[in-house]
């Protein structure tokens, strides 16, 4: 899902929106809050992140969903278990994921696109756990 919503954020207010923003509607926040609600109700959500910031999700979607997973956690450990060569100190991205499970990296930073190679991620590591 992608959707614009209105923002009181500190930096909306001293940026102001950007000018591919202002092409669409913004959404009322109780409609959006429903959609998140339906889409999100009984999913796993899963982020690849260092720190799981379920916070940046609307609340709606994070209550509404059964669990909120990281897959860069998930993967770190999948990694060591299978001998791949993670370091500790070094910090992991996810085309760095992708490249060790033998996955197409992503080359755009589209959010769909980045949200389904997180997905095949994901996946892998089902099939080798």
């Amino acid at each position: 899902m992608s959707a614009l919503v209105r923002s009181t954020a500190p930096g909306a207010i001293l940026l102001g929106p950007s000018a591919g923003d202002l092409a669409m509607e913004p959404l009322d926040q109780e409609s959006f809050e429903y959609m998140a609600r339906r889409l999100c109700g009984g999913a796993r959500l899963v982020a690849f992140q260092r720190v799981l910031q379920g916070g940046l999700l609307p609340h709606s979607a994070v209550t509404s969903a059964t669990t909120v997973d990281c897959a860069w956690r998930r993967f770190q450990h999948t990694a060591r278990r299978l001998g791949l060569a993670v370091s500790a100190r070094t910090p992991l991205t996810l085309n760095d994921a992708l490249a060790l499970a033998r996955l197409p990296e992503l080359e755009s930073e589209d959010a769909a696109l980045r949200a389904l190679a997180i997905r095949a991620l994901w996946r892998w590591m089902d099939e080798v756990d």
